[in-house]
């Protein structure tokens, strides 16, 4: 584990109205870290991830307990301006549909712009700042693309406009909510490539959101479970992949298809069984 944590969460409880959405979780996110935290949906993990930067509704429609601290600092006792440099600036995140979290009416270059003048008013070249951001990512002619609408983009090229935005404000915290779900499975798998070649090229930590076991191997040194709002197991993805102990981890990774045993039929996850 890294020598310091950037983030570290103890006892989060969520809870929406009567309804426990998240009952009294611990987990840590260190420095130059990579973390996946899986489940199904409603398990209570994008919740968690969005509490780390209080992106969640604020009272009364969602009520939030516990500790969440970045670099030491309590985040929900920080002031609103605060916040502002931890969001995008210190923690960026991804999320699973791009093209709802794109403005149709924007530029992609301007959205990303405007996320770089907010967290570097000092910036003189914003727009080449972007075209370096869009490069990276491995768009094409990004110079082009800086003026493209989002509807003129493919899904895969919209995941990585929103992937060159977060990486454009230079975050400590990458976190990565479901980021390949409505993509083909090719494109898939260059987006996972591209998220490790980011993170070993800048140093940054990860904190994937999935319900797909078949992912996180490549990216992620450390897993953590979660069922209805608990965490059930964690430990290094080589070892839970190896030799899963809790019940509802072994029914997540029946549910992964293997390519090699077509014999073999996915079987639903029994939940009598886990109780």
């Amino acid at each position: 584990m890294a020598a310091e944590n950037l983030i570290e969460v103890k006892g989060l409880k969520i809870n929406f109205g009567k309804t426990e959405a998240v009952k009294g979780v611990d987990f840590c996110v260190g420095e130059d870290d990579s973390v996946a935290i899986v489940g199904e949906s409603g398990s209570g993990k994008s919740v968690s991830a969005m509490s780390l930067a209080r992106l969640l509704p604020p009272p009364p429609i969602c009520q939030v307990s516990g500790s969440v601290k970045y670099k030491g600092e309590d985040v929900y006792g920080m002031s609103a301006a605060r916040l502002r440099k931890l969001r995008g600036g210190e923690i960026a995140y991804i999320f699973q549909e791009p093209s709802t979290s794109l403005n149709p009416v924007f530029t992609v270059g301007s959205q990303i712009a405007e996320a770089v003048r907010l967290h570097f008013p000092e910036e003189k070249n914003v727009r080449k700042r972007v075209v370096k951001a869009l490069e990276e990512v491995g768009i094409r002619n990004p110079e082009q693309r800086y003026d493209s609408y989002p509807h003129e983009l493919s899904g895969g090229m919209q995941q990585r406009v929103m992937i060159a935005m977060a990486l454009s404000c230079a975050p400590k915290l990458l976190v990565a909510d479901e980021p390949t779900t409505a993509l083909d499975v090719t494109i898939q798998k260059q987006i996972i490539e591209l998220l490790c070649r980011v993170r070993e090229s800048r140093g940054m930590s990860i904190l994937l959101i999935t319900h797909n076991f078949g992912i996180i191997s490549q990216l992620c040194r450390r897993v953590i479970v979660m069922f209805r709002g608990e965490i059930v197991e964690r430990g290094l993805c080589s070892e839970v992949l190896k030799n899963p102990q809790h019940p509802y981890t072994k029914a997540l990774m029946d549910c992964i298809p293997r390519l090699n045993d077509k014999s073999r039929k996915l079987r639903p996850i029994d939940y009598d069984k886990l109780k």
